[in-house]
């Protein structure tokens, strides 16, 4: 690291602390409830009638529940893809579907057991986990950059897929941490029908 590089790693680190013990002093009990109001919202908002291929994933720690989606998504026939770590640096997504058989990752995440994976350039619209997000739309995550890499390796022909999270209102952060090379979103859906929306550079 050089020590601008170091102070803003250090910088993340007590972001995602801070937001980590916020995430833990609200029940299980609200955030469900909430996760429903967040993702019938985006339901509402997000227009999937020509989308196929849409990226979701297992919601981990205290990330928004996808549950409403995973049934919407199954109900409206489109194919839908989650996220599987394949090595320290690489991460692919595999098709989710009513036979599917499931692992637990060494993060502790919940996986697909399947080969059946989506060339990436393929998905149309995805949804990312986050621990936060700042006013520009920049992600923070765990700190691994599996997220970051895919993004980063969609072929620049292709028509990029729609980024979106989803936020309880505490993750929504605004103190500026992200980077050039952090993922950045287009859409990020908050309890009480908020709807943030980011320019792309």
């Amino acid at each position: 690291f050089g020590l601008l590089a170091s102070a803003q790693f250090m910088v993340k680190n007590k972001i995602r602390k801070s937001l980590f013990e916020q995430g833990q002093s609200i029940s299980n009990e609200s955030k469900n409830k909430l996760g429903l109001q967040i993702q019938k919202h985006a339901l509402e908002i997000i227009d999937t009638r020509d989308i196929d291929n849409i990226a979701l994933y297992f919601p981990f720690r205290n990330e928004v529940n996808t549950n409403i989606l995973v049934k919407t998504f199954t109900n409206l026939h489109k194919n839908i893809y989650m996220p599987k770590v394949l090595d320290e640096t690489n991460m692919a997504f595999n098709l989710l579907c009513h036979k599917s058989k499931f692992s637990i990752n060494r993060f502790g995440i919940k996986e697909l057991d399947n080969t059946d994976y989506i060339d990436i350039n393929n998905i149309d619209l995805m949804f990312i986990p986050m621990v936060g997000v700042d006013p520009n739309g920049y992600r923070l995550g765990y700190g691994s950059g599996y997220y970051d890499r895919i993004i980063s390796s969609f072929d620049e022909q292709s028509i990029k897929p729609l980024l979106v999270g989803l936020a309880f209102e505490y993750q929504v952060f605004e103190m500026h941490f992200g980077e050039m090379h952090d993922l950045k979103y287009n859409l990020v859906f908050s309890e009480n029908n908020e709807m943030f929306s980011y320019l792309i550079d």
